[in-house]
């Protein structure tokens, strides 16, 4: 009977121990966004309508797009597609306009479904960004990027945010015994994710 009681406590920390690692997951996910609403966006050139234009390589999430997307030329003149067609989920052939966003001169081809899922890649081949971005889970980017404790910005690896994840009742209890009250620090890395730059603290301090 107590054997009983014993394997039903287990599984009951072990569950609590997952559902709690789910919400710090995505406390800490909320926290990141919070924090990159103090992001600069990239200051991009306006023409003449007061529209923003630039490549979709400058921008690390779909607020800091501009509003005509560098997508190739026509007879030497450069194309951009809006920024509500580059968004676009559903594959199709977009308007291809000229610098002043009205002139038509061609079409591009929207492949769809992608919903800013174009992280860039540093030198060592690592996606960074925005988890805001992202479509799910597993949609978000090997470096996420976040605002340390004394306000450096840098990126953190999202296997150090998941942390580690239990795989048996007996693992569960053992991480959740070590987790401190107060939550961790977790190192902040320059964009090539290799240079530490500075601390970044998931939990509550």
């Amino acid at each position: 009977m107590y054997s009983k009681s014993i394997r039903i406590l287990i599984g009951v920390v072990f569950i609590v121990c997952v559902v709690g690692g789910a919400m710090a997951f995505q406390s800490t996910y909320a926290k990141i966004t919070i924090n990159q609403s103090h992001t600069n966006p990239p200051k991009y050139p306006e023409n003449e309508n007061g529209k923003t234009y630039g490549s979709a390589e400058e921008a690390t999430s779909v607020e800091m797009l501009s509003d005509l997307i560098h997508k190739g030329s026509v007879d030497g003149i450069a194309g951009y597609v809006l920024k509500k067609d580059y968004l676009e989920e559903l594959g199709r052939d977009v308007p291809l306009y000229d610098v002043d966003g009205k002139t038509i001169i061609g079409s591009f081809h929207i492949s769809g479904a992608k919903n800013m899922n174009f992280y860039p890649k540093n030198k060592n081949g690592k996606t960074y960004g925005s988890a805001t971005d992202a479509t799910s889970p597993e949609t978000v980017p090997e470096l996420i990027s976040a605002i340390g404790v004394d306000r450096t910005q840098g990126y953190l690896l999202k296997k150090d945010i998941n942390g580690e994840q239990p795989k048996s009742p007996e693992e569960a209890i053992a991480i959740q015994n070590s987790r401190s009250p107060g939550g961790r620090d977790i190192p902040l890395y320059d964009v090539d994710g290799e240079t530490v730059i500075g601390v970044f603290h998931v939990g509550e301090k």
